[in-house]
């Protein structure tokens, strides 16, 4: 990234940038298609098999041939293909959620009793399911902070660094090449969520990272009207991540397949937007009196913009700003005061979202920002007067 800031400058070098990942997106192989431009949904829970021979045949279930839903599909298939290419992997399966897909990949590499590292400020679900798993599987779980240096942690058992760059509440970046390079070194797997950058814009499997990770609920479909998730890898680790996502059957639909599809073909057009609207509100809100600070690493004043700036070539429009302390009520009036911003937990869609991080009273309180598709002078508009609101609350 160039250290010019200006969010259009930005929006514009980063679609340039991820031209060369444009035309998968847009031309995939038809060649089964019969003349149409998008693959048909494929609404078949089995498939009929040739002969005794071929139904028989390990090579039954493995695409170009399919034998069971569960296993696989072939408008899947077509999905799973573009997202392993854009993202620079060999291969790529892909779930009905995406904790689906952070569970499959997390089980198919635990073993009993083994040790695991794990960012600080992870995705709330993801400390969920370690919390349900460490007694049963007798798991070591030790979280750590970004830039922390990861060689002390490891130990004989340890299986699993577990990575989110930036993190899910904070915003904070993740050196990915120091975290591969001290996992290959002990023959640890890394696993990274990438859904706030998309392939676009991060591909941490470039990195060094083993297994990435994707919400296809989010930008990659980018309508809010589907979920879906995707774990993208080599043919080798594949060999065990894809057994477990079939036994897990945490299966897609086609038809949320197909939407996945249609998502990707926009995608560094709509990604663009969100970026240059992001950074845009990102810096008016700095600038605002009731602000006491804004979480986004593609600010210069983040402590991680060096590191977002070394990994990333451009960024999303999900941030987190922080508010002055204010009384009792004062976080609702805020929120709720907002006309073009939804209360809802999700991002990545078309619409602005906003979801509490910490709203206590005479606290300083902290809010997670999706910045939709709505014209940025309008979000700007928006938020002046909710911050307008808010200030009556606040005691200066």
């Amino acid at each position: 990234m160039t250290k010019n800031t200006d969010p259009v400058d930005a929006a514009n070098k980063a679609s340039t940038n991820s031209n060369d990942r444009l035309l998968p997106l847009l031309h995939e192989d038809r060649s089964h298609y019969r003349g149409s431009f998008n693959p048909p949904i494929y609404r078949s829970s089995t498939f009929n098999q040739s002969s005794l021979a071929q139904y028989a045949s390990p090579e039954a279930s493995i695409p170009p041939n399919y034998i069971y839903g569960r296993v696989n599909n072939p408008t899947t298939r077509v999905f799973e293909e573009m997202m392993a290419e854009i993202e620079h992997g060999e291969d790529a399966v892909a779930f009905a959620s995406g904790m689906g897909a952070i569970t499959a990949s997390l089980l198919a590499f635990l073993r009993h009793g083994a040790h695991v590292l794990v960012v600080d400020h992870v995705y709330h679900p993801v400390e969920v399911f370690f919390e349900n798993m460490t007694e049963p599987m007798a798991l070591t779980v030790e979280t750590f902070k970004p830039g922390a240096d990861l060689a002390p942690l490891i130990r004989p058992n340890t299986r699993i660094i577990y990575a989110e760059s930036p993190t899910s509440k904070y915003f904070e970046m993740l050196d990915l090449p120091a975290i591969s390079r001290v996992a290959r070194a002990n023959g640890v797997i890394t696993i990274a969520d990438n859904t706030w950058a998309t392939p676009l814009y991060q591909q941490p499997l470039d990195l060094g990272i083993d297994i990435s990770l994707h919400s296809v609920t989010k930008y990659i479909n980018g309508h809010s009207d589907m979920m879906g998730g995707v774990a993208i890898t080599s043919r080798e680790l594949m060999k065990t991540l894809r057994p477990m996502a079939i036994n897990l059957g945490a299966t897609p639909s086609p038809e949320d397949m197909y939407l996945a599809i249609r998502g990707l073909r926009t995608l560094p057009i709509r990604m663009a937007q969100h970026m240059q609207s992001g950074l845009a509100i990102a810096h008016w809100l700095q600038a605002q009196p009731l602000v006491e600070s804004v979480q986004h690493p593609g600010l210069p004043t983040s402590p991680h913009y060096a590191l977002w700036q070394a990994q990333m070539s451009g960024c999303s429009s999900l941030f987190a700003v922080t508010l002055r302390a204010a009384a009792e009520g004062g976080a609702e009036a805020f929120a709720q005061g907002l006309r073009l911003f939804g209360i809802a937990p999700s991002w990545g869609g078309f619409e602005s979202l906003i979801t509490p991080v910490s709203a206590k009273a005479n606290e300083p309180a902290t809010f997670r920002l999706s910045i939709g598709l709505e014209p940025t002078d309008a979000i700007i508009a928006d938020l002046a007067q909710a911050l307008a609101r808010y200030g009556a609350f606040v005691n200066t």
